[in-house]
């Protein structure tokens, strides 16, 4: 679906709209910026719109204070908040079409079918971290309160790579806009020369924090990592038919843009890790509507939490701070059933549920007894996913980040 430039600004409206009438628990307050994530529904049939899943946000929680449980949200970034609403949206729908209610989905075969008419846009605020938001500053003359829509062809189509080719290394005789987002560890550092060549370009990169350092990679690999193999994670694809992508990206206006950055993060790193599949290649556009809460002179610092809002029969909106519910006292904190509706723990029991509804189904997957399996045991079984990341992390990324298996949790 090719997006017109009325459609882009009519979708971020919508997004802005939802995220204006939510309560002001966990947003911005004077001088304070964060990002804004959102994910919509679009239906082929009566061409409309719906936002399905909002995020806002801009922490992480470092590395050693991640938890075993599965009750504390590592990555509390926008565009992670969106994804995970998402989710829970997608389960929504499952338990909807295994009751035979109004869903996205159909049940064909102990599989979940997505709808022919259904598909899905997703928005950001500003660029990702990371690899795409490393860019010329000279485009940010270009591309600020216009529509800037894909030149790229249709997903169907063959790409001609020629258009994306850069420079693995350097950017030469003009300055950059920089990440805070770094290098792994174990992989090439950033030269941190003057000017262009301060960033390796196409590198796989963890999120900045303060003091104890991340172990969540960048919004551009993340997003780069949907665009390869779904947006659904390990778990969701054992219950799918096929993976679920997104169709465009759009990214908000009055901030830097580049679509050569953006598709360089996206499909190709280098000229040796090309795009593995053309199949679920996106679109991408830059709205001019801006979020009245992107980071310029004025909002000088981070809002400190984060706000997950999902389309249900009954809206859910939570406010997150430091990977927690807001709100909750002492005692409540100490059950995981009490974390954020996104959660691991909370996603995984939303994935049990699922599998409970229908006995072939967890028989058709060998969950048995499903109650005792762990959360990894469970991730591990996705053996599609997994075969498909395993290319793509080996001639896309080339590397990633290694995080302690510590998730032994059981849905209580």
């Amino acid at each position: 679906m090719s997006l017109k430039s009325g459609h882009v600004d009519e979708i971020v409206e919508k997004c802005i709209d939802i995220f204006k009438k939510l309560p002001k628990n966990g947003k911005p307050i004077e001088k304070e910026w964060t990002v804004l994530s959102c994910v919509l529904q679009y239906d082929r049939i009566t061409t409309t719109f719906e936002v399905v899943s909002l995020g806002t946000g801009s922490k992480c929680i470092g590395a050693t204070k991640m938890s075993s449980a599965g009750d504390i949200l590592n990555d509390s970034h926008a565009e992670v908040i969106a994804r995970r609403g998402f989710l829970v949206y997608l389960y929504d729908n499952m338990m909807k079409a295994l009751e035979k209610k109004e869903s996205i989905f159909l049940f064909e075969n102990n599989k979940f079918k997505l709808k022919d008419n259904v598909e899905f846009v997703f928005y950001s605020s500003q660029m990702p971290c990371g690899d795409a938001a490393i860019m010329r500053k000279e485009i940010d003359e270009e591309c600020l309160g216009q529509v800037i829509t894909s030149s790229k062809r249709q997903a169907n189509t063959d790409i001609s790579y020629s258009e994306l080719d850069v420079k693995k290394h350097k950017l030469d005789n003009y300055d950059i806009y920089r990440t805070g987002a770094k290098c792994l560890p174990h992989s090439e550092q950033d030269t941190k020369s003057a000017g262009a060549n301060y960033h390796l370009l196409g590198k796989v990169r963890t999120k900045p924090g303060r003091g104890d350092r991340t172990l969540s990679v960048s919004c551009s690999d993340k997003i780069a990592r949907w665009i390869h193999v779904g947006v659904q994670g390990a778990l969701l694809d054992m219950l799918l038919l096929k993976s679920i992508c997104f169709s465009s990206l759009i990214f908000g206006g009055g901030v830097p843009y580049s679509e050569e950055s953006i598709m360089r993060a996206c499909l190709k790193r280098s000229l040796e890790n090309s795009f593995v599949t053309s199949n679920n290649v996106p679109l991408f556009y830059q709205a001019s509507v801006v979020f009245p809460h992107i980071k310029n002179d004025t909002n000088i610092r981070p809002a400190p939490g984060s706000i997950v809002w999902i389309k249900l029969d009954q809206m859910l909106t939570e406010v997150a701070v430091q990977g927690k519910k807001l709100g909750l006292t002492k005692k409540k904190q100490i059950s995981p059933d009490n974390s954020l509706c996104i959660s691991k723990y909370n996603l995984f029991k939303k994935f049990q549920q699922v599998l409970m509804k229908i006995e072939a189904l967890e028989k058709n997957m060998e969950f048995m007894p499903v109650k005792t399996l762990t959360y990894s045991e469970a991730k591990q079984k996705s053996k599609r996913y997994l075969e498909q990341w395993e290319i793509v992390k080996d001639t896309f990324f080339k590397t990633w980040t290694i995080k302690p298996n510590i998730w032994n949790f059981v849905i209580k």
